[in-house]
């Protein structure tokens, strides 16, 4: 089975390589992740959503109990007041001066309550020696069981549930009572009146809903003591739903305080928090759909982002079949071009990567086959040519090294040694025109034969020629091509001489230059006009040949272009009536077993 899979596997292009590969290790990932992270993420959310909601909650009953309690604070002074003690007393009585300061101070103390709290509807206040103070909107109603229930209680606090009474001011309205029965504070067991203090229904439903949930978003419950539903809103809720006992012993019993219950199919998020002062259980609950609409924005942002994951994959596949496989599958085209003998396969080059770097490595190494190939046969061409130029007109080399010679030594025999150094010097040069089975040699040789040259032309001209040559000594032993240089110094003897100047001079200069070797070749002669000089510096770049003085220019240059490649040759650096200046730039390249110069001495 294993053998089989790697079969198959070593059977696929790179296309389907890379498919596989990104199915793998991309697609299949991605989706895993994302669907891991999209239900973790959700988990988190929903806690985050709790944990809020949660906060919250807490914060409303915190301030629900400040309310209450202060309600009940203020039901505690009124006990304890010497005023509303004297006010509600039945023996001595008061006269109409100490009643009327009385209920001034007591009213002025309620008229600072009802003011600073804005939940307290009204307060009112019952003497059963006949006096009473009514603070705030004036109510009526039936409240008979409500102080029945408060008297049963014997001066503790009874709150109600939630009630409707006649409003003065506004109508049928939904109120939350404290009542209380005033005791004196010296018979504990005396009652002297009652006490009413009103809240504002809505206004406290307000506070739990804007404190805990978002428009409206969920249910506000407050259950008593004893179970029942104290007040309650209704939003998304059925009309005569009502937390029962179940769901209060779900809630006690549950250690996170919230728990998932069902009403009539659908589900709900319940949590609760209980008030210490007044024994109450503060329960909201909210709709899971609700809570999953909370986060829907946040859970399309997240698919959002997976689907963008995925297309950015989708995209880095097919980024990479074109950066990658494509060239390489083009390169492989052009390969198999070049190994059927078609060497003007080329690749295209249009970036600066690796793969365009080894396009331009295979381009190159492609054009450097088909260039070895050509120059290797335009060298030997050339090269014979020259040789065949040299050679033209002479005799056979063997006996005409011997005969000149032999005239030398005749000539010192008859002491005559300047006819015997004229023609040791037309010797070396005949010797060094020669191709010996070698058309390289080393610069040193150049140089003596190009020196050969002058020193026979000097001897012709007399004091009308001046020359100079130098070489730098570590460069004496550099390759150079055989018959460079002299044919730039006949050049100048056979064109440039000006008989117009006492002195025709010429220089010959050779010296290395970063990793190159430069020879210049100066002289003062007549020089080429612009229209020459651009005839020349044209027929160098094409190589077309010219006119003799052109044509042995571009041999040269084509010569050393073709042998140590493009960068190398022949360079005009400058022209005119003063004179030519003409470089030669070589490798610093040994020369090493370049053959030798064999005949008979």
């Amino acid at each position: 089975m294993k053998t089989s899979y790697r079969f198959h596997l070593r059977s696929f292009g790179l296309k389907q390589k890379a498919l596989v590969i990104f199915l793998i290790f991309v697609i299949l990932p991605t989706f895993g992740v994302g669907v891991v992270v999209q239900y973790k993420f959700n988990q988190i959310l929903r806690d985050q959503f709790i944990n809020s909601t949660n906060r919250n909650l807490d914060n409303v009953t915190n301030q629900l109990g400040e309310q209450t309690k202060m309600v009940e604070d203020i039901a505690n002074y009124l006990i304890l007041d010497p005023d509303m003690r004297a006010f509600l007393r039945t023996y001595p009585l008061l006269n109409s001066v100490q009643k009327s300061n009385l209920k001034r101070n007591i009213e002025d103390f309620l008229t600072f309550q009802l003011m600073s709290k804005g939940y307290i509807r009204a307060i009112e206040i019952s003497g059963y020696n006949g006096n009473s103070i009514e603070m705030g909107e004036p109510f009526s109603g039936n409240e008979e069981t409500l102080e029945r229930r408060a008297i049963e209680r014997k001066g503790g606090i009874y709150w109600t549930e939630g009630y409707e009474l006649n409003s003065d001011w506004n109508g049928e309205v939904r109120i939350l009572s404290l009542f209380r029965v005033l005791n004196s504070y010296d018979e504990i067991t005396k009652p002297l009146g009652r006490l009413i203090v009103r809240l504002d229904e809505a206004s406290i439903i307000n506070l739990l809903e804007k404190g805990s949930f978002k428009d409206n978003a969920g249910s506000v419950f407050i259950v008593g003591p004893e179970g029942q539903v104290i007040l309650g809103s209704k939003h998304n809720m059925p009309e005569d739903f009502k937390p029962d006992a179940a769901l209060l012993s779900k809630l006690v019993s549950s250690k996170s305080n919230f728990v998932t219950y069902p009403v009539e199919g659908k589900r709900y998020l319940t949590l609760y928090k209980g008030m210490e002062n007044t024994g109450w259980k503060v329960i909201a609950m909210i709709p899971e759909a609700k809570v999953d609409e909370e986060f829907r924005d946040v859970k399309i942002i997240m698919v959002v982002i997976l689907t963008a994951i995925l297309l950015l994959g989708l995209t880095a596949l097919f980024g990479f079949h074109y950066t990658i496989i494509r060239p390489i599958l083009r390169l492989k085209k052009e390969t198999n071009r070049v190994a059927n003998g078609d060497f003007n396969a080329r690749v295209p080059v249009d970036s600066y990567d690796e793969i365009s770097e080894l396009n331009r490595k295979f381009n190159e190494m492609v054009f450097t086959i088909k260039q070895l190939i050509d120059h290797k046969y335009k060298l030997e061409l050339r090269e014979r040519e020259s040789e065949l130029k040299l050679m033209q007109n002479q005799m056979d080399p063997h006996f005409l090294y011997n005969t000149l010679d032999m005239i030398r030594w005749t000539a010192r025999l008859e002491k005559a040694s300047k006819s015997s150094q004229l023609i040791e010097m037309l010797s070396k040069f005949f010797r060094s025109s020669v191709n010996n089975g070698s058309y390289q040699t080393k610069l040193s040789k150049e140089l003596e034969f190009a020196q050969s040259y002058l020193f026979l032309q000097q001897h012709r001209l007399g004091d009308k020629l001046k020359y100079s040559l130098y070489m730098e000594a570590d460069i004496m032993d550099a390759l150079i091509l055989k018959t460079t240089i002299q044919p730039l110094v006949e050049n100048f003897i056979k064109h440039g001489l000006d008989r117009k100047k006492g002195i025709n001079e010429i220089k010959v200069r050779g010296y290395t230059s970063a990793d190159e070797i430069w020879i210049d070749v100066i002289d003062n002669g007549k020089g080429m006009d612009p229209a020459r000089e651009d005839e020349v510096r044209s027929s160098l770049q094409s190589g077309e040949k010219g006119g003799n003085r052109e044509g042995a220019m571009i041999n040269i240059n084509d010569r050393l272009s073709i042998f140590f490649g493009q960068g190398y040759g022949l360079e005009i650096i400058n022209t005119s009536a003063k004179g030519t200046w003409v470089r030669l730039k070589l490798p610093c390249t040994k020369a090493e077993s370049l053959g030798g110069e064999q005949h008979e001495q």
